[in-house]
Formats: structure tokens, sequence, C-alpha cells
């Protein structure tokens, strides 16, 4: 079985389960807290453990980082380093707004950049919409994507604590000509991989508080896209055998207002 194949099936399966456990209050149920430190909730362990326990079943020898438990070493010499978010948005899930994802992204090399997965897979539990990184080529629900599209200008998918940095990134629109439009949707993976396509404007995290499980297959995207790329470490010191908080994160395209003010926000 191809690699791609082996890892499409891997996140098919883990939103298969998502979505069989919707709803339940069982699952739902906060259990503790992983090693990021963040809650956990049962449905985040059991996908995650799910998760690994598919991945050991293809057959591929792997290191797997992922929020609940970390780094987990399949075997000592690993062909994969697999960075992957089990349930983004587990929060709305818990809540029963249906819109979370599935984010995966296999490096072959311990010390590659997080921009440089080999494949990459951001699924959507509830709609099912696949934004797919495989054999350097992208793929929305199996369909080629040649080139980033140039829809929704206006929007920006953003994460900011700040006020004042909405109003620095409102004025850039305006003087653009554009009026802004903001987006926060609680599933940064599936944000970002619309910002990598074109789908939307841009994205773009500044809390200082998301992580590289997060984002790591959406970059991929991004940079298989030509899209513009800004993270605060630079991709090269984000790794992806250890959990690490990004500061800054931004996908746009390479004529968005907001890149007029990047080092203001």
């Amino acid at each position: 079985m191809s690699m791609c194949r082996a890892y499409r099936r891997v996140v098919e399966s883990a939103v298969n389960l998502l979505r069989e456990h919707y709803g339940l209050d069982y699952y739902v149920e906060i259990v503790g807290r992983g090693v990021s430190g963040d809650i956990s909730r049962r449905i985040d362990v059991v996908v995650e453990d799910y998760i690994v326990e598919q991945i050991s079943s293809t057959g591929f020898k792997a290191w797997i980082l992922a929020e609940e438990k970390g780094l987990r070493k399949l075997v000592e010499k690993p062909e994969h380093v697999v960075v992957v978010d089990p349930l983004d948005g587990s929060l709305n899930y818990a809540l029963r707004i249906p819109f979370a994802a599935v984010s995966l992204a296999v490096y072959t090399d311990v010390d590659s950049s997080i921009i440089e997965a080999v494949y990459s897979n951001v699924t959507s539990v509830f709609t099912g919409d696949v934004i797919e990184y495989c054999n350097g080529r992208v793929y929305y629900n199996r369909a080629e994507v040649t080139a980033r599209l140039d829809k929704g200008r206006e929007v920006l998918s953003v994460y900011a604590e700040n006020p004042e940095i909405l109003g620095i990134i409102a004025e850039a629109f305006t003087q653009a000509g554009l009026e802004l439009k903001t987006r926060t949707m609680g599933v940064a993976s599936l944000e970002a991989s619309y910002a990598a396509l074109g789908f939307i404007g841009q994205f773009a995290h500044l809390t200082g508080k998301i992580r590289n499980v997060d984002l790591a297959a959406a970059l991929t995207l991004a940079r298989a896209l030509n899209a513009y790329i800004h993270t605060r470490p630079p991709p090269d010191q984000i790794s992806t055998t250890e959990l690490q908080t990004i500061k800054k994160v931004v996908v746009a395209s390479s004529n968005s207002p907001l890149l007029s003010v990047l080092d203001r926000i």
C-alpha cells in the first residue's frame, strides 16, 4: 500500500470514529490534562490512541507527535515522523457545534522543517471535505489544485486577544480598499488550510497559544501552493518531535493587506 493511501485511511478511520461518538456525553467528559497542559476530554484521548494504533498497523516505522501524550516512539529508528491533531475543534465537538477536523502530517526526517511534510491531510469531520498533499501535489476532495485561488480577499480568520490589533488590521484593509470581515471558527487547521487554498484571503493566529501539531499539515499545504507564510519562530525552528508553541502564524496571499502591518501585530 502506498504511503498516501495508508495515511489517508488512518485519517478516514479517525473521522468515522469521531462521527460515531458525536453527541454522546460520555465521550466529552473532562478526564484530566494532556502533556501540553490543556484540558483533555475522553474523546481526545480515545481518538489519539486510535490513530496511534492505526498508524502502527500500516507497517510503517513511526514516531508520532500528538497533543495528549506527546511524542510516542513506536520504534527506535523511524522512517516517518507523524505530527497529528486527532481532533482539532474539540470544544466545538463537545458543545455539539458540527465544525471540527483531523489534521495529520508525515515527515521522513526527524529534523524536517514543519512546512516540509511529504504527506499531509486535513479532513473536516462533518462535511467530509479532504484537503490533501500527496506526491508533491495538492488535492481538494481528490481534485488537483494547481494554484492558489484568490477568493474572499476581505475575509480574515483571526485569533487575537488584544483589541488594538484588530484595529490596526482593519485600518490596513480600509487603506487597501477592502471592508474587513473577520471569522473565528475554532478549528485552526481547517481555517489555515482554507487560507492556503485561497478560499479565504488570510489566516492569522496571534495569541501565542497555537501549537505545532495544530498547523503542521496546513503549513505544508500553504508552502505547496506558494501562499505567504509567516511564523515566529521561523518554520525551520519549529519542531516535529516535541510539542511547541508558535507565537505568531500568518497564512495569506502575497498581496494581503495584512502583510503591511506584520511588524505591528
